[in-house]
């Protein structure tokens, strides 16, 4: 552009040459300069930089996956059956208990009375069939001499039977009378751990106090599960499968268990199936309500190949990847596998020596000339390629 300029301060009229045809004349020097500029600016710049990496060959498990949330194997809702007043409560929220440990103690109304009363009744009849088995005894003695009729031995036996009947219905009160006031004394049904209490000593409880539970008991020493599996992978679980199980709270664990149960129908208003897994906890980590995603795996695909999803490029329903030749890619299509959510399984058009561009697809077309950079962290600064190999871009700037 200067020595364009340069000409034009030189430009002298020259003898015999009108006004009009030097000023065609600058108009031809400024449109060639401005045709020319953009064709260098072209030239000069370098291809476009984009992220590789290398087919990765894996063993892929195929999966059924869904969000869950651990519950315990066992919950107990542990209340009053006999109406008082709660006395006591010996354990809190978290205190791990063993089955038939006393958890609280209710003060009954008059259940002591009660059962005084029961066994006063009791030994009332214990006394009655005692006289009522000596009338008869004598009444059997004196029989065979004729001193008593037969309807008065008769009436001997059935004084003994009515007696005896009265005194197990007294035994029986007491019996009764005795369990209720048992039941004063509450206990763990399971080993577990106290989930919740609702209770305090003081208030009322019993069946007709509408307070509710007392305490909730969760057995956690193993957890259960369920996975929602749509209709179409139903003919794929079985009894015994192995369930990977991610949980938000641990990142970076993988917990393992097994499915042990499936339901007989599917809901008819998700159109899914429940599969139960159990999962082990035996060191108390785990704890119910912990929320994650679970997978069942169905089947395994040994020595597949993956790439990232960034690789795959989706177009008219049809699968696309950029693969690396020198320094230009090649357009392939590609028949995609398992979804593993950060990666894809490619079934057919890769080999596990080939390369693809992993970022950088926007823009890029079958042979373009890229500048390949690997080891790219694809989720840092976009302005930086820490720790990236870039092949540096060919000179096209002439001196």
């Amino acid at each position: 552009m200067k020595r364009f300029q340069a000409q034009w301060l030189r430009l002298q009229p020259l003898p015999g040459t009108s006004r009009p045809v030097r000023t065609v004349f600058l108009l031809f020097l400024l449109a060639a300069a401005c045709s020319k500029a953009p064709a260098e600016a072209a030239r000069a710049r370098p291809p476009p930089l984009v992220a590789v990496v290398r087919v990765a060959v894996r063993d892929v498990e195929e999966t059924v996956r869904a969000p869950v949330d651990l519950r315990p194997l066992l919950q107990a809702e542990v209340g009053a059956k006999t109406l008082g007043y709660l006395d006591a409560v010996l354990v809190d929220r978290g205190d791990r208990v063993k089955r038939g440990q006393l958890l609280a103690t209710v003060r009954p109304s008059d259940l002591p009375d009660q059962l005084a009363t029961a066994r006063s009744a009791a030994a009332q009849a214990g006394a009655a069939v005692a006289l009522a088995r000596a009338n008869l005894d004598r009444a059997r003695a004196l029989a065979p001499s004729g001193r008593i009729s037969k309807q008065e031995l008769q009436q001997a036996e059935t004084a003994l039977a009515a007696a005896e009947a009265t005194q197990a219905g007294a035994r029986s009160q007491v019996g009764g009378v005795a369990v209720r006031l048992g039941e004063t004394r509450i206990t763990s049904p399971l080993d577990g751990v106290i989930s919740a209490r609702r209770l305090d000593p003081g208030a009322l409880v019993g069946p007709s106090s509408n307070s509710g539970a007392i305490l909730t008991v969760d057995q956690i020493d193993t957890l259960r599960l369920f996975v929602s599996a749509a209709e179409g992978d139903v003919q794929r679980l079985r009894l015994g499968q192995l369930a990977h199980i991610d949980l938000d709270a641990m990142p970076g664990r993988r917990f393992d268990g097994r499915v042990v149960r499936l339901a007989p129908s599917l809901d008819p208003a998700t159109r899914t199936l429940d599969a139960e897994v159990q999962l082990p906890n035996r060191d108390g980590v785990l704890r119910a309500g912990m929320y994650g995603r679970a997978a069942i795996v169905t089947g395994v695909h040994p020595g597949a190949m993956t790439v990232p999803v960034g690789a795959v490029q989706i177009t008219n329903g049809r699968n696309f990847v950029y693969v690396l030749r020198g320094d230009r890619v090649q357009r392939r299509e590609v028949q995609l596998g398992v979804d593993g959510e950060d990666w894809l399984e490619i079934r057919s058009g890769l080999s596990p020596d080939d390369e693809v561009v992993s970022a950088g697809l926007e823009g890029l077309s079958d042979q373009a000339q890229v500048r390949p950079a690997r080891g790219v962290e694809l989720f840092g600064n976009p302005g930086e390629l820490r720790g990236a190999q870039v092949k540096p871009a060919p000179s096209t700037v002439k001196d």
